[in-house]
């Protein structure tokens, strides 16, 4: 069995995770890719989801919840 440096935090590991992007070894707590802060995180994430921004309506009211939904004044 080959051991390897988790290349995230260093500790040695009997079965390492090979990231499938930055191919780097990892052990089991860092094998995913949010885990270990992979390099290729913002490409994989734009290839899949397209660089979407967040829409947000402006609007600052600051009246209390029942005049927000029921539109009471």
């Amino acid at each position: 069995m080959i051991s390897e440096n988790c290349a995230y935090c260093g500790d040695m590991t009997e079965m390492p995770f090979h990231c499938s992007y930055c191919k780097d070894p990892f052990c089991a707590e860092h094998r995913l890719p949010e885990e270990h802060r992979c390099v290729k995180l913002r490409q994989i994430r734009s290839e899949r989801f397209g660089e979407r921004k967040i829409i947000r309506d402006g609007s600052k009211s600051k009246g209390s919840i029942f005049k927000r939904i029921f539109g009471k004044s």
